[in-house]
């Protein structure tokens, strides 16, 4: 929250700016975009400086170690790791919504990334603790450097070191205790191992990593554009199984615009109005129209509008949030009344079908409501948002991260949802004219674990204190048993040499 409150005064301190040299009036008014944008840096700058200040306290009360310690309250730990990724969470994620890969890593080196600004990290999630990246290293789309994971009851945090010169392929995972030496490649879907040590000069491939050569091997240019380029395996397709028939929705448009301007348009209403009244009513005339001076900084007053203004932001904004889920309710609750079936439907639009086109306008109301919350400042409220709605049942203390959201996928207790994790209620089976729709919810027990970019198909019923490594996923109407640790596709439970294995001799699953 102080976090949130010190990246606004910022904006506030840049218009007194312009009011103390108003010859610059002309320049901000024609560069106003640029001056906008460059408002928008401060705030995720001095968001980043408040965070450091934060971690700075944070660390000085209890040191951050590596190690497997326990996921529960009374471990320290574990409790000191959890505050620092709730602090670290807002400036990181608003970093990267800029797209400016020199802010991203300015953000990241200030709390606590060892990197350069060499590298290329595109859209890959990076952990902000014992992480430390050479120089020229790229970084996939959608691949994760994490130097922190959590297997049933137990957090394992280990520092990961990628040397100088190291491609992570789009889609790979790069586990806590990693080592990547320099100039290696990791191939695309490629996973490494807990503790795993990958030799310079290589490519490697798989889940777990192998190595599959040397980078020395590739000599022939021309061989290689052969093999990537390869079309023999495109004209084996039957490229009428590929197209496209059109459809119409049996739910006529009108009703998806119809709520959708109501659940965005309508849940400004009462905001904007707040918004405006306190901006034009109280800021403007009390604070915006004052000539800066050093009197302004003795005035009680105008100080406390100040401070005030930051909570006052947060507050319309919340209330916003708070009419997005209200609406979502309203249609939600009507429309599970009329279409709450679960089953298997034919996705033949052309033919009428109440339940599935129920299901495809359900999934559509959704959309913005999950995107406004879990992109918000306050992306934990997002398990408050699901209870409210009615469309998930979730126990005490279950943290999501950021994760994919579906209806009547029922969680319980102290479950830990990772990044990326994915549980449908749905899947498209067959092809383009005669696919079948399945839907079906799932049954999640209590203390479960989807560690990161994993997933599991309709119909999961998971017994309680079982966890679901990287890159797993389930089956249709698969059944996971109590106290167990699962990998690959299909879901396989591992035994306890495996999953030693797999945890490079930090953890047994005992």
């Amino acid at each position: 929250m102080v976090i949130i409150l010190s990246a606004q005064p910022s904006l506030l301190w840049l218009w007194y700016f312009w009011q103390f040299f108003p010859i610059l009036d002309l320049i901000f008014y024609t560069l106003f975009p640029l001056a906008f944008f460059l408002g928008i840096i401060l705030m995720i700058i001095s968001s980043a400086i408040v965070a450091k200040i934060f971690l700075i306290f944070i660390n000085i009360l209890h040191k951050p170690k590596e190690g497997v310690f326990l996921r529960n309250s009374r471990d320290k730990d574990y409790c000191y790791w959890s505050l620092r990724a709730v602090v670290r969470k807002w400036p990181t994620w608003l970093a990267r919504q800029l797209s400016l890969p020199f802010l991203e890593i300015l953000v990241l080196k200030m709390l606590g990334v060892r990197t350069s600004f060499s590298n290329s990290l595109y859209e890959g999630w990076i952990d902000c603790e014992f992480i430390e990246l050479g120089k020229n290293v790229k970084v996939g789309t959608g691949s994760f450097i994490i130097s922190n994971i959590i297997i049933k009851d137990k957090l394992i945090l280990k520092k990961v070191s990628i040397k100088d010169n190291v491609i992570v392929g789009a889609h790979s995972i790069v586990l806590p205790g990693t080592i990547i030496e320099s100039n290696t490649i990791l191939d695309a879907i490629t996973m490494t191992t807990i503790n795993q040590r990958l030799e310079p000069n290589s490519i490697y491939r798989g889940s777990p990593a192998k190595k599959i050569e040397g980078i020395e091997s590739i000599k022939n240019e021309n061989s290689l554009q052969n093999i990537i380029f390869n079309r023999k395996i495109l004209d084996e397709y039957d490229r009428g199984n590929l197209r496209a028939h059109a459809k119409e929705l049996s739910v006529p448009f009108q009703f998806y615009l119809i709520a959708g301007i109501i659940i965005i348009g309508c849940s400004f209403i009462l905001p904007g109005f707040l918004f405006f009244l306190f901006l034009f009513g109280l800021l403007t005339p009390n604070l915006l129209s004052t000539t800066f001076s050093l009197n302004l900084l003795l005035d009680m007053t105008k100080i406390t509008i100040l401070f005030l203004t930051p909570l006052i932001f947060i507050a319309i904004y919340l209330i916003h949030l708070f009419f997005v889920a209200l609406f979502t309710r309203w249609f939600y609750k009507m429309t599970d009344k009329r279409g709450h079936v679960q089953g298997v439907f034919d996705r033949n639009l052309d033919e009428t079908s109440k339940a599935l086109d129920y299901y495809h306008f359900r999934s559509f109301l959704f959309k913005y409501p999950i995107f406004a919350f879990i992109r918000s400042p306050f992306p934990w409220l997002i398990s408050w948002e699901l209870k409210f709605i009615g469309s998930n049942k979730i126990g005490k203390g279950t943290v999501f991260e950021d994760t994919f959201f579906h209806s009547h996928v029922d969680f319980g207790r102290n479950c830990y949802i990772g990044t990326f994790a994915h549980i449908t209620n749905h899947l498209v089976d067959g092809v383009y004219g005669e696919e079948n729709l399945t839907f079906f919810g799932a049954d999640i027990g209590n203390n479960c674990v989807f560690s990161l970019s994993n997933g599991s198909l309709p119909g999961l019923k998971m017994e309680d204190d079982s966890t679901v490594l990287p890159m797993c996923a389930t089956i249709k109407y698969d059944q996971l048993g109590k106290n167990n640790i699962y990998s690959r596709f299909p879901a396989k439970k591992l035994n306890r040499e495996q999953i030693k294995k797999f945890t490079g001799g930090e953890y047994d699953g005992g």
